[in-house]
């Protein structure tokens, strides 16, 4: 299964972006240029490229959902610390335990 992520475009160099996808992640050199999205857009990322814009509803939805899915895996994680999932739930104050042993 595939799965994407929304994230908004903070920053635009030709046919790449930078992403913010909260919680302090932010990435680089997403392609853009099979949509048409600006600063300030909220767009569908996978495996590096923006795939769809979205609405601030949809984008607020999605990153819920991703929250509400993961908030269960992110606290019995062992690498919480190192993944941009977790650093968002994080951020958002719904890790436990940020003090989780690493094997």
């Amino acid at each position: 299964m595939c799965l994407a992520f929304p994230g908004k475009i903070v920053e635009i160099n030709d046919n790449f972006a930078k992403i913010d996808f909260g919680g302090g992640t932010i990435r680089e050199n997403i392609n853009i240029s099979y949509i048409e999205g600006k600063i300030g857009d909220y767009v569908l990322i996978h495996a590096g490229y923006a795939i769809q814009t979205l609405d601030i509803e949809e984008a607020e939805n999605m990153l819920k959902y991703w929250i509400q899915n993961t908030i269960w895996k992110c606290n019995q994680c062992e690498i919480v610390d190192e993944c941009s999932t977790g650093n968002l739930v994080s951020d958002l104050g719904y890790i436990r335990n940020k003090n989780i042993k690493k094997m």
